[in-house]
């Protein structure tokens, strides 16, 4: 008898044990420890994997659209020559997740397969090191200029919104794989490229190269965008990303909380913390202006 009760006893504390170590990690993964936890999901990713092993990993996605591109084929292949456009026309869906309001990810897929995936981070906190190539930088801390300077990039700016982005390929060694690297202005420390609109030579969306080489000395990298065999017209073309680098500014700001319809006391509490931290930021940049003046 005496040896039973021993035995649900045991049983009991182990169960016990086991739930309460569950509790602690789940407790564990939703605070201090949800950057390294996000960051190993995170690693798991890689384009050609499975759009539902992506949600298993992330969770459902907070948005989802879709949007069409035109597959590329060869000029010189037999079996294409004929083929319109329209026949070549691929849907593409596009899902973003909110990551613990630590960054951003958007995957691209085409028939439930992972073809491009991006990362923006917008913290300070969530600052990962990402391998682009054989170089390591670490997204809203390296600047662009510690990457060699390639000859595709593309650069815009309007009234509200503005962006930047450079291309980066290494063959064989990396996999075939193009690794698009920049800027987006949702993201952590954006900073807005300078184009001058006055210089007739510089075509649009460029830079003239002083111009370029200053601002890739000052601005930090807070996106990437990995892709893997995306063979699509519009990305050629410099038309596939829009006015955005990964995540898209006016699609995810709506669910911030200085958009939420129902008020509260909590969210009115934290939109005047941060709107005296961010005026307290104006301020100290300004007096530091004025003194670099003095």
């Amino acid at each position: 008898m005496n040896t039973t009760l021993n035995l649900w006893q045991l049983a009991g504390v182990l169960v016990a044990v086991m739930s309460l170590g569950k509790a602690v990690l789940v407790g564990w993964r939703l605070t201090l420890g949800r950057r390294r936890h996000l960051i190993a999901q995170l690693r798991k990713v890689a384009p050609g994997v499975r759009s539902d092993y992506v949600e298993a990993l992330l969770g459902e996605p907070k948005w989802q659209s879709t949007m069409t591109c035109t597959r590329m084929v060869a000029p010189d292949a037999e079996e294409n020559r004929g083929t319109e456009a329209k026949d070549r026309e691929r849907e593409i869906t596009v899902r973003t997740w909110s990551l613990s309001r630590l960054a951003y990810m958007v995957s691209w897929s085409e028939d439930d397969v992972l073809v491009m995936y991006g990362i923006t981070t917008t913290s300070w906190w969530f600052r990962p090191r990402v391998l682009v190539g054989d170089t390591r930088v670490r997204l809203g801390k390296s600047l662009l200029s510690d990457l060699y300077r390639p000859d595709e990039y593309r650069a815009w700016l309007g009234n509200r919104r503005f962006g930047y982005l450079e291309e980066h390929f290494f063959g064989n060694p990396g996999g075939y794989r193009r690794w698009y690297v920049g800027v987006n202005d949702i993201g952590y420390q954006p900073v807005a490229p300078v184009l001058d609109w006055d210089d007739a030579e510089t075509e649009a969306n460029r830079m003239p190269d002083r111009k370029r080489d200053e601002y890739r000395a000052k601005a930090p990298i807070n996106t990437i965008v990995v892709s893997g065999v995306a063979l699509y017209e519009e990305l050629q073309k410099g038309q596939f990303f829009g006015i955005s680098l990964g995540v898209d500014q006016d699609l995810v700001r709506l669910a911030e909380p200085e958009y939420y319809v129902l008020d509260s006391w909590f969210n009115r509490v934290r939109l005047r913390w941060r709107h005296w931290w961010s005026r307290r930021r104006l301020n100290r940049l300004e007096r530091r202006s004025v003194d670099a003046l003095g």
